[in-house]
């Protein structure tokens, strides 16, 4: 079997982000891509071979004998093809540009090398499944991960959410038919919060108003964030608010400002009514150390991101800004770097288990297309797409609404009926930034089944304990990485994997 690993450096700048060409293949550099990894293959969707598998969305077409289906959830090789493979993993590159105008002197980022590469390292299998997944705003996961967030949900999975910004925009928490109000952005980031424990409140099967624990909890660096908390039987739902602001004090976009700039500091927004009243202010490093700390804490075996690589569209300036769109690309910059923020502390999550002699973390990435999937396939059953809608009601909540909240209780402009008849049609459909199969399956030649995927970034191996047996032996480290989560196969004629 082989591995090669190739990646793709795209750069961003103060106009937008110019894509420069393919690297080629060698050793993975310090840092990860803005864009993160960029590989062509399926994607494998959970940790371990062995453990209970989550639904996946609804898929575009019948999916053929022998194949895993899409979606998130523990990896589980089953009935596979007789072929035998070789493995391509596409790895992720390190690089970035910083702007040219920085707010503090520049001072060189603190360089993390990735993993060591080489195979053989002990994997470290969680006893429980825990998904994470890493926002950019409040509602990204309502419109972009759900349905597979339920399913996890309704399977019994702890959720962790964490909110890179505070969501605060400009401020303005429009009223359908109502006056325009007046700004209030610590007020819209509460309503917006309210309108998330609202949401996952119901999707626990629980009252929308039903109460949360609210903490105020000290992160990696000394840095605080609130978190909410809400468990009913053996299902919990964690929210982590870090808060970041969403513009500069000069006006740029924050999140991709802090990837490129390496002097800034983004200060953060305090919500109304939240148990953390003192302000706070991130780095590059400190914000990729925090969200490091928090897959270290909490030692998820799914993490959910955004989209780190979205679709070139270009499109006239007048029809990028009404559609939220990046110079030159299909989606917010605001998820783009929240995905490349995720990449980067993978990276250095599993740099820092694997020193010395530790042990890799088992757990698969998967990410999601935002806003583009306005112009991808509808591939949402009705009832699937009902329930998906439904979910984001509570989140948008309504201006009469009794629920406590100082702030508001919701983003109105999402509520009533509106997910449904937004002409942008976000909630009508789930992509996947990587599509395909999980995990790639062969036959071995004494007869028993092979499944390769990935795991903590590195490409692992899974063999069945006897020919027909569909019994799993733990997976094998095969080294490589930082890989993406996908593992494309391709067959050779003398039959080597």
């Amino acid at each position: 079997m082989g591995i090669s690993q190739g990646w793709r450096v795209r750069r961003w700048s103060a106009r937008g982000r110019t894509a420069q060409g393919p690297v080629p293949g060698g050793r993975v550099p310090q840092e990860p891509v803005p864009n993160g990894p960029v590989p062509s293959g399926p994607i494998p969707s959970g940790p371990v071979p062995n453990g209970p598998i989550p639904s996946g969305p609804v898929p575009r077409e019948p999916i053929p004998s022998g194949r895993i289906p899409e979606g998130p959830g523990p990896v589980h090789p089953g009935s596979g093809s007789s072929r035998r493979f070789v493995l391509a993993g596409l790895g992720t590159a390190a690089a970035s540009a910083a702007l040219s105008a920085c707010s503090v002197p520049a001072s060189p980022r603190r360089t993390t090398s990735a993993a060591d590469p080489m195979p053989g390292k002990a994997i470290s299998i969680a006893r429980h499944d825990r998904l994470m997944q890493i926002l950019a705003h409040p509602d990204d996961d309502m419109y972009f991960m759900n349905p597979d967030t339920q399913r996890m949900l309704d399977s019994g999975t702890p959720l962790v959410c964490v909110y890179v910004t505070a969501g605060e925009a400009t401020g303005i928490n429009v009223i359908a038919g109502q006056p325009r109000p007046v700004p209030d952005k610590p007020a819209y980031s509460s309503a917006r919060h309210q309108g998330l424990r609202q949401a996952y409140a119901v999707q626990l099967g629980l009252p929308p108003f039903t109460p949360w624990r609210k903490d105020v909890v000290t992160l990696r660096g000394g840095h605080r964030a609130e978190v909410n908390t809400l468990v009913r039987g053996a299902r919990r739902v964690e929210l982590v608010f870090l808060n970041t602001a969403m513009h500069t004090s000069h006006g740029r976009l924050g999140l991709p400002s802090l990837w490129t700039d390496r002097g800034l500091s983004l200060r953060t927004v305090v919500a109304e009514g939240s148990p953390l009243q003192e302000t706070d202010a991130y780095t590059y490093d400190q914000l990729v150390d925090v969200l490091t700390g928090l897959m270290a804490q909490y030692r998820p075996t799914v993490i959910h991101t955004l989209d780190p690589d979205p679709d070139i569209q270009h499109s006239p300036n007048a029809v990028r800004r009404k559609d939220s769109e990046q110079v030159g690309y299909s989606d917010h910059a605001d998820h783009t770097a929240t995905a490349s923020f995720s990449w980067a502390a993978m990276i250095r999550w599993v740099a820092e288990a694997t020193q010395g002699k530790g042990e890799v973390p088992a757990f698969v990435a998967t990410a999601y297309r935002g806003y583009y999937n306005r112009h991808w396939p509808k591939n949402l059953s009705p009832k699937v797409l009902a329930q998906k809608a439904a979910n984001l009601l509570p989140y948008g909540g309504n201006e009469a609404w009794n629920c406590g909240n100082p702030g508001g209780c919701g983003d109105y402009n999402v509520g009533v009926g509106r997910p449904l008849t937004n002409k942008k049609g976000w909630v009508r459909s789930t992509h996947y930034r990587y599509p395909g199969p999980r995990p790639v399956l062969a036959a071995g030649q004494d007869g028993r089944l092979v499944g390769y995927g990935v795991l903590g970034l590195r490409a692992v191996r899974w063999r069945e304990t006897a020919p027909g047996s569909g019994q799993w032996g733990p997976p094998r480290d095969l080294g490589g990485g930082p890989l993406a989560p996908t593992l494309g196969a391709a067959a050779l004629t003398d039959g080597r994997q």
